[in-house]
């Protein structure tokens, strides 16, 4: 009797601390449910494994050169390829602002194992930070590869003689580039006869010109060519020099003896011709003609010479003029 009394306390003891163990876990699992609970309403929304605060992103679209890889630019002309492209890079914006201001990459087209003739090429970018996104514009191009011709020739320079102001000539012109290289495909640079350095005067030039002029290679008609010149830029003197020249200027009449409200002058010409050295010759505006008016009472008849003006010929050399007192008339 007490050998199953004591089993059956034993299996309501087994049973009470089944019932107390299953009454923890069950609390335990709650509180996790709970936890898990207020942790998902403090975490934003669009945040990926509870993520705290927000992720900001920068874009920016940069302008850097354009590298041809691959090629042999000394044995080959490449045509067709902008010199610059753009690349839109996205992320961080601590890593765009770096890409931006620093510039450490590069968009390249790869030109490796072409061959002579047209290509169509992906542009690629190298350099970039593997967090950062990014596009580039454009995003191919097209190019033309062909073997590389070089010629040399000796630079010519050319002006408009009409521009230079009558009585000055041109000295001895000097260009600081006398010989160039000019590189293009072979077939092109054949169509080359000249490179010319085109000076641009204005009108009724006097003055010496230095200009800086770039180098134009001209085909049999005179027209341009689409090759590349080395150097481009060549800076030319024109010296510009005054000689022997001759200018038309009006006459001016200036009395003597007497007051010139008083008469009426008419001549048989209204300007003289003067001649000379135009350093002499360039600041005259007029020609004084000398008129004694002391006795002239009626209309009268003179011939009067103009006043000389040193190293100056004037012609006519004499001016008929007639003078009228204004109260004869």
């Amino acid at each position: 009797m007490n050998t199953k009394l004591s089993k059956f306390g034993y299996l309501i003891t087994s049973l009470i601390l089944a019932i107390l163990l299953a009454a923890y876990v069950n609390g335990q699992h709650d509180t996790s449910i709970t936890r898990n609970v207020q942790s998902a309403q403090k975490t934003p929304k669009g945040l990926k494994d509870g993520a705290v605060g927000l992720i900001s992103k920068k874009r920016e679209t940069i302008s850097v050169p354009l590298q041809l890889n691959g090629i042999n630019t000394d044995d080959y002309y490449v045509s067709g390829a902008p010199e610059t492209v753009k690349i839109t890079v996205s992320g961080s914006p601590a890593l765009v602002t770096s890409a931006k201001n620093t510039k450490n990459f590069q968009v390249y087209a790869d030109l490796k194992h072409l061959n002579e003739g047209r290509h169509t090429i992906k542009l690629k970018a190298s350099g970039i930070s593997n967090d950062l996104t990014y596009t580039i514009d454009p995003t191919d191009i097209s190019v033309d590869i062909a073997k590389k011709a070089i010629s040399n020739y000796t630079v010519q320079t050319k002006y408009d003689s009409q521009a230079i102001a009558n009585g000055y000539h041109v000295g001895k012109v000097t260009s600081s580039v006398h010989n160039v290289e000019v590189m293009g495909t072979a077939d092109v640079v054949q169509t080359v006869q000249s490179v010319v350095a085109v000076v641009n005067l204005p009108r009724d030039t006097k003055k010496s010109i230095r200009q800086d002029v770039t180098l134009q290679a001209l085909d049999e008609h005179g027209k341009p060519v689409n090759v590349a010149i080395s150097p481009q830029v060549t800076t030319v003197d024109l010296p510009v020099i005054g000689g022997e020249g001759s200018r038309q200027v009006p006459i001016k009449f200036r009395t003597e003896n007497g007051d010139a409200k008083n008469f009426e002058f008419s001549a048989n010409v209204n300007e003289v011709t003067i001649n000379g050295k135009m350093k002499d010759i360039e600041g005259i505006k007029s020609i004084t003609v000398p008129i004694d008016v002391k006795n002239i009472h009626t209309k009268e008849s003179l011939t009067v010479k103009p006043t000389a003006i040193k190293n100056v010929k004037i012609d006519p050399e004499k001016v008929k003029v007639q003078v009228t007192p204004k109260e004869q008339n």
